[in-house]
């Protein structure tokens, strides 16, 4: 069987799952489902990249663990399993770590106002009518603003085209074609579907080509130049709103259960957000919820067992603790704020 990227990928983050996870687990891991278990599993098993990151529907997903499992490359139990002639298939560095989900989106929407915005100043330079490559209204909107800030339109297009320039020049050939075919001035760019059947890759593997490469040049593109700052006021932190409103809350000397009342939050809820909290935050108050003695142990469970499984570390604690006290404990573990 052909090891496409959407193969790889995927594979990738099974075995990264350590057999621990179910196919319905990946499923809601890939499609961004801001659930607390979703944003724990990204967190735990090392797959922000991927939240979020691959647009499969149920049924295409469906279509690729059984192709991966005919090929013998996993098995599916009560959790998907990666076999070894699966993890032979697999040589790092790991492409999933290019997607960038853990950045919630923010290189998809800054090329959506970047690739307008090129498209709408070129044509308005030339007096060339054009049909616009993005259609989400929020982003027209955008464009629409920044036109009226830019005082000369040819200035802006060569500022943009040398910084552009400069970091294709920095990524692999193929990187390049990805990003410039894509990009629209008098000319429209190619679609996905049309630079797919250009360049003889699937489609769908070609969408997960094109954000890495993307991803890339982002990281080449100066700091403090014209294009990334164009993107300074998208969000792209991990923690969700809800979330963020409890850890405000409680930086400002409210307990947890008057955040629950002000707020009318369920115990799960409070839970769940404070776990959040430790996974992102770069300070967290863990001595709160969990003696030094029941932090170490969990560590060291977690550690000797290799693994981030709740049950399988509680079965083996010598001393009480609930399921969110261990939660907590591994959120902070692997923090990565």
């Amino acid at each position: 069987m052909e090891k496409t990227i959407v193969r790889q990928i995927v594979l990738e983050a099974i075995s990264r799952l350590q057999n621990e996870r179910t196919d319905r687990s990946l499923f809601h891991l890939i499609q961004g489902k801001r659930s607390a278990t979703s944003l724990q599993d990204a967190h735990f098993y090392g797959l922000e990249a991927i939240f979020g990151m691959v647009p499969l529907k149920k049924d295409r997903f469906e279509q690729l663990l059984q192709e991966l499992e005919h090929a013998g490359w996993i098995e599916r139990e009560q959790t998907l399993m990666i076999t070894d002639a699966g993890r032979a298939q697999i040589t790092p560095p790991f492409l999933l770590d290019d997607l960038g989900g853990e950045l919630r989106g923010y290189p998809i929407h800054l090329w959506k106002r970047i690739s307008l915005l090129i498209q709408s100043i070129v044509c308005l330079n030339q007096n060339t009518f054009f049909i616009p490559v993005q259609q989400d209204s929020g982003i027209k909107e955008w464009v629409r603003q920044q036109i009226r800030q830019v005082p000369e339109r040819s200035v802006w297009i060569t500022t943009v085209y040398q910084e552009l320039n400069k970091a294709l020049h920095q990524l692999t050939e193929r990187d390049a074609i990805l990003i410039s075919y894509r990009l629209s001035g008098q000319k429209t760019g190619l679609s996905f579907p049309q630079l797919s059947e250009r360049l003889g890759t699937d489609l769908l593997s070609l969408q997960l080509e094109f954000v890495m490469a993307w991803r890339r040049c982002l990281r080449a593109l100066p700091e403090d130049g014209l294009i990334l700052s164009l993107g300074n006021d998208i969000d792209h932190f991990k923690m969700t709103q809800s979330a963020k409103k409890t850890w405000e809350l409680l930086k400002q000397g409210y307990t947890v259960q008057q955040i629950a009342e002000r707020r009318r939050l369920k115990k799960s809820t409070m839970e769940d957000h404070l776990v959040e909290i430790a996974m992102y935050a770069t300070v967290f108050p863990l001595e709160q919820f969990v003696t030094a003695t029941q932090h170490e142990e969990v560590v060291r469970l977690s550690e000797r067992l290799q693994t981030f499984s709740l049950k399988r570390i509680k079965h083996e604690l010598t001393q009480e603790m609930d399921y969110f006290q261990i939660r907590i404990v591994l959120a902070r573990k692997v923090a990565r704020p």
